[in-house]
């Protein structure tokens, strides 16, 4: 390893401290429990194999491997892996599906079948022509074509991570305010790596046009790489919750549509048939109606009304108190008669369960309405 021909400049520092940053968030990723999830792991792996990438580059750069070490006459294609790795972030990210078996080959395949021809080129020469010049990355050969590939790979995994975040937020149309609140920074994490990749697809043509052999050229783009893994890191951090958080959206959103129509035919039965005036009506007697358990009817109304059972059907029944009380044909009527009417048990059950859902007690509701209404 020829130490004595290493030189660093500004920019490459600037690159190489952007990548140690990646790795150095992946590793935290990887070891805090809190961000241990699957989306949040494969954002990690992102962010490792974009980091591994840069280094891989820098160090061929400024000449810490020799033109003959394995390292350097390898060149690992770690970009190969990074748009996948993104890809299946945004896809646990968004729902907790199983990929079809050929999506998985798209998105993993290339990355070993590029290493493969890689080794081969190696092995050519280590084994059969010794003679057999291996350019680098930066120098028209066999790395910048494979390289300029993978920018057009890339692209193709962009716009199916963005007709995947479409069909998300289409399915979602009740909750597409807090969906879009959660899908616009992957969004726009999404626009800046397309112009990143635009860059470098703009100088590896650069290069092989000019045939420049140089790599000072690939230098925007490796900044602007080295930018984005810390943006990446930082969104990671500060975004690790909002998996869960849609999760459970798109759990309880799940289970609502499914349980939407039984719990109108419910809540139509209970209206029609008063049953809430019954004052032994019960979670037990509505669930054998339906052939239903009594624990899934109580998440049902749960879910649906954000009350319990009892709650549900006091409410009805303060409703039809109010009716009664506003209503001149029961004057007559003494306020702990109109309470057993409408299925209360006893006066003090029926005074508090009035307050609660009117905020005043019947007596005082009766007398504002005889003043609105002017007797």
């Amino acid at each position: 390893m020829a130490f004595q021909t290493i030189n660093f400049n500004f920019f490459q520092l600037l690159i190489l401290f952007g990548s140690i940053q990646g790795i150095v968030f992946s590793g935290i990723v990887f070891s805090v429990k809190k961000y241990q999830s699957k989306s949040v792991f494969f954002l990690a792996l992102t962010v490792l194999f974009l980091s591994l990438s840069n280094i891989q580059h820098m160090l061929i750069d400024i000449n810490y491997f020799t033109k003959t070490s394995v390292i350097r006459n390898l060149y690992i294609p770690w970009q190969w892996l990074v748009g996948s790795m993104f890809y299946f972030f945004a896809h646990y990210f968004l729902k907790k599906e199983k990929m079809s078996h050929k999506l998985l080959i798209f998105l993993i395949a290339p990355f070993f079948v590029v290493s493969l021809i890689h080794l081969c080129q190696l092995i050519y020469q280590a084994k059969f022509n010794v003679n057999h010049t291996i350019a680098d990355y930066y120098e028209k050969g066999l790395f910048l074509y494979t390289n300029l590939i993978s920018f057009i790979y890339i692209p193709v995994i962009v716009y199916k991570m963005y007709t995947m975040i479409t069909s998300y937020e289409n399915n979602a149309k009740n909750v597409i305010q807090k969906v879009q609140e959660e899908t616009r920074w992957l969004k726009q994490l999404i626009h800046i790596g397309i112009g990143i990749v635009t860059l470098g697809m703009i100088s590896v043509v650069y290069i092989l046009i000019t045939q420049a052999h140089t790599s000072f050229v690939a230098y925007p783009f490796f900044i602007s790489l080295s930018i984005w893994i810390y943006w990446v890191g930082y969104i990671g951090i500060n975004k690790s919750s909002s998996h869960k958080k849609l999760e459970i959206l798109a759990k309880n959103q799940m289970s609502k549509k499914i349980g939407h129509p039984t719990f109108i035919k419910i809540n139509e039965h209970i209206l029609r048939e008063k049953k809430y005036l019954v004052q032994d009506i019960g979670l037990t007697t509505i669930a054998s109606h339906f052939d239903l358990s009594s624990g899934y009817l109580s998440q049902l109304i749960n879910r649906h009304t954000k009350k319990s059972f009892n709650d549900y059907i006091n409410e009805l029944r303060i409703k039809a108190a109010k009716r009664m009380l506003s209503d001149i044909r029961y004057n007559n009527y003494t306020i702990e008669s109109i309470g057993l009417e409408c299925g209360f048990k006893s006066k003090s059950n029926f005074y508090t369960s009035f307050k609660k859902f009117s905020g005043q007690t019947p007596n005082q509701y009766k007398k504002h309405q005889k003043i609105s209404s002017g007797s």
